[in-house]
C-alpha cells in the first residue's frame, strides 16, 4: 500500500512539514526533480555550497576534454571518469514507472555527451551551464537525468540532510555505511535502500533548464543572429525547444551564439520553486486526499470475498463506480484542475490509484501500476492470484489516443496480462465532444457486432459551476 515518508515514521504531519523536507511517497515515484538553477538561492544548511559542487564537476569535465585531441587519447578517458553518475538510490522521486530507482547513465550515452561537449567547447563555449541545458537538444536527457546527475554530484550533502532530518524527529534509525560513511538513516521496506529526505525547495516538477515562456525570446540582443534563426525555430526559446532535439544540436553547433544566448538567458532565471500546495501538476495532493476520502466513504461491497474472476471484476467496478461518484459528486474534481486548466493525465491516474490501493488493502487485493506485460503498460492490474485478474485503463477526454486506448490497447493488454476482464475508465474533462460521440458509437458498434470489450465507464469530471472543492480535512 502507497504510503508517505511522514506516515511510515507515523510523525504528525504539521511537524514533518516544518522541516521543510518533501513527504516522499514510499515506492510510487513522485514527479519532482532536483533543479540544480534552485540551488545556488537554496538556505538549508547541508546545500550552502552545493551549487558550487556541481558546477566545479561540469567545469572540470570541461577543462579535460578541452585537452582532448581525439576521441579515446587519456583526456577523454580521464573526462568519461569524470562523468560517471551511478544513480542515487532511496530518493522517490523522478520517472521510474515501478519502484523508486532512477536514471543513471549509460557508456554509449556518455560517449554521446561528451561528443556534443566537445564539439561545443571547440566552437569556443565553456560554461558550466552547458550540462544543465543540454536536455534540450541531446536525446534520452531528461529532467529525470539532469536530476540524478546532481543528486549524484550532491550525494553527501542529500545524506547529510536526511540524517540530520531523521534525528531532529527522533525516529528509529539504522547506521549505513554509504560511500565509506557512516550515516544514521531509516530503511525504505519496500527495497530495503535507505530513505533519502530533500528539501523541497530544490524540488520542481519541470528543471528551469526545460521551462520556456513566450517571453524568453531567441537572441534578443544579436539582431543578425536572430534573423538568421527565427525563421528555422521561432523567435522564443519556447518554440526552438519544441523542434526535434537533433535539429535543434545541429542549428546550436553550425551557430554558436545561439547557445551563449540560452546561457545567458538561463542564468538570469527566476530561481521560482514547486508550488506543493495547489500542486499544479497533481504529484503530490492525491495521497492526502484519497486517505482523508477513503476514511469518509467506506467501499461496500456486494461479496465479502472476493474468490472468482467474476467476484473481482465486480470489485474493480465497485471501485471505479466509487471513484465516479466522489468524482462527480464529493468535489475530487476539482483536484484535477489547476485554477480552470485541466491537470495532466496522470493526477487522474494517481488519485485513482490512491483512493482504489486503500480499498484493496482492506480487502487483501493487489494492485499494480503501470505494469509492462509485454505489449506496453496498463495503467492498473487487479489480482488475487496469477490467473484472476483486471485490468484498468484510463483516459481523459482531452487525450488524443482516447479511441486508440479503447479499440487497441485493452484488448492488447488483456491478452498480454492473460486476464479475462478489462475496464476502459473515461474522464470527460471537457475534450472534443466528437471525440466522446466517436467512442460512443464505437462501443454501440462492437455491441451490435458482438465484439469482445472491455467495460467501459464514464465519469463526468468537468468543473461544476456549484462544485463543492476537495480541500483537506473538509471532504464532504
Amino acid at each position: 500500500m502507497a504510503i508517505s515518508v511522514c506516515d511510515f515514521l507515523g510523525i504528525e504531519k504539521e511537524k514533518f512539514d516544518a522541516t521543510g523536507a518533501f513527504d516522499a511517497i514510499l515506492d510510487v515515484d513522485s514527479k519532482m526533480f532536483i533543479d540544480p538553477h534552485l540551488l545556488s538561492a537554496c538556505e538549508v544548511p547541508e546545500f550552502q555550497n552545493s551549487y558550487e559542487k556541481v558546477r566545479q564537476r561540469f567545469t572540470d569535465i570541461l577543462k579535460i576534454l578541452r585537452h582532448s585531441k581525439e576521441k579515446g587519447d587519456v583526456f577523454w578517458r580521464r573526462a568519461e571518469m569524470y562523468f560517471k553518475f551511478p544513480e542515487v538510490k532511496g530518493l522517490c522521486i523522478g520517472y521510474s514507472n515501478k519502484g523508486t530507482s532512477g536514471s543513471a547513465i549509460g557508456p554509449g550515452l556518455r560517449e554521446r555527451l561528451l561528443e556534443t561537449a566537445k564539439s561545443i567547447i571547440d566552437s569556443g563555449i565553456e560554461e558550466p551551464e552547458i550540462f544543465e541545458l543540454v536536455g534540450l537538444f541531446e536525446s534520452n536527457i531528461g529532467p529525470d537525468r539532469l536530476s540524478d546527475i546532481t543528486a549524484n554530484i550532491i550525494s553527501d550533502d542529500i545524506l547529510n540532510y536526511s540524517q540530520r532530518i531523521f534525528s531532529e524527529m527522533g525516529v528509529e534509525t539504522s547506521e549505513q555505511t554509504i560511500e565509506g560513511e557512516s550515516y544514521k538513516l531509516v530503511m525504505n521496506p519496500h527495497n530495503k535502500s535507505a530513505i533519502l529526505l530533500l528539501p523541497k525547495t530544490i524540488l520542481r516538477d519541470l528543471p528551469l533548464a526545460f521551462s520556456w515562456s513566450d517571453i524568453d525570446i531567441v537572441c534578443s540582443h544579436n539582431e543578425e543572429l536572430r534573423h538568421r534563426v527565427n525563421q528555422l525555430i521561432g523567435d522564443t526559446w519556447k518554440q526552438a525547444v519544441s523542434q526535434q532535439k537533433q535539429y535543434l544540436k545541429e542549428l546550436i553547433l553550425k551557430e554558436p551564439g545561439l547557445l551563449e544566448d540560452l546561457i545567458t538567458l538561463y542564468k538570469v532565471k527566476p530561481q521560482t520553486t514547486y508550488d506543493f500546495i495547489n500542486d499544479p501538476a497533481g504529484q503530490v495532493v492525491w495521497y492526502y486526499a484519497s486517505k482523508e476520502t477513503v476514511q469518509k466513504f467506506p467501499l461496500e461491497l456486494k461479496k465479502e470475498k472476493v474468490e472468482t474472476p467474476e467476484d473481482l471484476m465486480d470489485f474493480v467496478i465497485t471501485i471505479c463506480d466509487k471513484y465516479k461518484d466522489l468524482i462527480e459528486n464529493n468535489g475530487l474534481n476539482s483536484l484535477l484542475y489547476d485554477g480552470v486548466k485541466p491537470k495532466k493525465e496522470e493526477a487522474a491516474q494517481k488519485l485513482f490509484f490512491g483512493i482504489a490501493d486503500a480499498y484493496c488493502a482492506a480487502n487483501n487485493i493487489d494492485i499494480s501500476r503501470e505494469v509492462n506485460g509485454g505489449r506496453g503498460p496498463v495503467d492498473f492490474k487487479f489480482s488475487t492470484g496469477y490467473t484472476n485478474r483486471v485490468v484498468v485503463e484510463s483516459k481523459l477526454t482531452t487525450n488524443g489516443q482516447l479511441l486508440h486506448g479503447f479499440t487497441v490497447q485493452i484488448a492488447e493488454y488483456q491478452k498480454a496480462e492473460k486476464t479475462l476482464h478489462g475496464i476502459y475508465l473515461v474522464l470527460d474533462n471537457g475534450g472534443p465532444i466528437k471525440r466522446i460521440t466517436d467512442l460512443k458509437d464505437l462501443i454501440l458498434n462492437c455491441k451490435r457486432e458482438g465484439l469482445r470489450m472491455p467495460t467501459v465507464i464514464f465519469v463526468d469530471a468537468k468543473p461544476k459551476l456549484s462544485a463543492s472543492r476537495y480541500e483537506p480535512g473538509k471532504t464532504k
